[in-house]
């Protein structure tokens, strides 16, 4: 009995990895599970060749949001416009993906390095509580004329003009796009802040319109502005600049009162008249992409050094893959 007693564990344990080898080796070569592992390999080694760029990029890497602490608190400000109706689909992608990245970013003495405001014609609780309060409900109608989306952008002005300190850095964006955080401020980095500038991505030359800020009837305005669907960002410089041009703290309508003197006038024509009347000239920035270009024409190389990117389809799943594939 003593010896039985030894015995059978090792016996029991014998018999239990026999069991278990017998029935994986048995599940493996069931054809329908061994065709779908098949496939799920197949998968896998598809996706690690994607990833392989063929020209590495040579600029300095930034990985993880500890990597900025070097950069000043109140870096930079953003604003993003939207609607109601675009809440659910829009809105809490961009706040689950880049903009919650975007909070991370601590600079010296831990303060924020990026704000993130956002401007509606309805406020989401939980989207408000998780930008600090920054989510405003917009007083221009919710219409999507020109007009309109002027009155929007000038409110988007007032949000940062509203700040008790004024971020080195201004950017729009929509709420179609997606923004690599990292290399947008990788990009601003490159860059004098103490000097006027407007950084965005122009789709057409140079245009002329009649001045009607001076008042002088037969002057002219030449300007590039950035489309707006690429986005687009100013100085703290050029936002002092520009002021009493596109905010209506200093009276007027600000932007909007321009686009009524100007018909026809988009938000991001009439920025960039603001900027060329005030000489300020467009620098390009070849990686913010708009919705004049397809993201399935982008080469991965261009995916991974793009600040923004956008939507031109109706699926944003999109975007979730953007943030998992992200630099």
């Amino acid at each position: 009995m003593m010896v039985w007693r030894c015995v059978r564990p090792s016996w029991r344990f014998l018999v239990t990895i026999s069991a278990v080898a017998l029935s994986l080796f048995a599940f493996l070569h069931y054809k329908p599970i061994r065709a779908r592992l098949d496939i799920y390999l197949l998968q896998a080694q598809h996706q690690q060749a994607s990833l392989q760029v063929s020209h590495p990029i040579v600029l300095k890497q930034r990985r993880c949001p500890s990597d900025f602490a070097d950069i000043e608190g109140d870096f930079l400000f953003v604003t993003v416009k939207t609607t109601k109706q675009y809440h659910r689909l829009r809105l809490n992608l961009i706040a689950s993906t880049w903009i919650s990245d975007a909070l991370l970013f601590k600079g010296r003495n831990d303060k924020p390095v990026v704000k993130v405001a956002i401007l509606s014609d309805a406020v989401d609780d939980f989207v408000n509580t998780m930008i600090g309060g920054r989510m405003v409900k917009s007083r221009c109608p919710s219409s999507h004329n020109k007009t309109d989306l002027c009155c929007k952008q000038a409110a988007e002005f007032d949000l940062y003009y509203g700040e008790p300190k004024l971020a080195k850095w201004y950017c729009h964006f929509d709420d179609d796009n997606y923004v690599n955080m990292y290399q947008l401020l990788a990009e601003l980095e490159r860059h004098d802040a103490s000097k006027p500038l407007y950084l965005g991505k122009s789709s057409r030359g140079m245009v002329k319109l009649k001045d009607v800020i001076s008042g002088n009837e037969k002057g002219r305005v030449a300007f590039q502005f950035g489309t707006g669907g690429a986005g687009f960002c100013l100085t703290r410089v050029a936002m002092k600049q520009i002021k009493p041009k596109v905010s209506r703290t200093t009276g007027g309508l600000g932007l909007e009162g321009l686009c009524r003197k100007l018909p026809g006038l988009s938000d991001d024509v009439a920025v960039g008249y603001v900027t060329g009347f005030y000489k300020i000239g467009l620098t390009q920035v070849p990686t913010m992409h708009s919705h004049l270009e397809k993201l399935s024409a982008l080469s991965q190389d261009d995916i991974r050094k793009a600040v923004s990117l956008i939507n031109n389809s109706s699926n944003f799943s999109n975007f979730q893959c953007l943030q998992c594939w992200k630099l």
